[in-house]
């Protein structure tokens, strides 16, 4: 019976870590302007900034968000 909790309480355990691993952050702090980065577009932050965690929405002003303005205006 002792090793079969123990067992039990090991699958939780791991199983909780793999889920927090797996979660996407909401948000990011900008490495340019250190606005944190939010993954929905709003008026105060309304350029998409693609990284390896997603796509987050920063202010226009910095450097990151002008590089990215500049990027989504080749494209178009």
């Amino acid at each position: 019976m002792k090793t079969m909790m123990k067992s039990l309480v090991a699958i939780i355990a791991v199983s909780a870590m793999v889920g927090a691993y797996a979660q996407k952050p909401k948000t990011m702090k900008c490495p340019s302007c250190g606005m944190p980065m939010g993954m929905k577009k709003t008026a105060k932050a309304p350029v998409a900034v693609k990284t390896k965690k997603g796509t987050f929405y920063c202010c226009a002003g910095c450097a990151s968000g002008k590089a990215a303005a500049k990027a989504n205006a080749k494209k178009n």
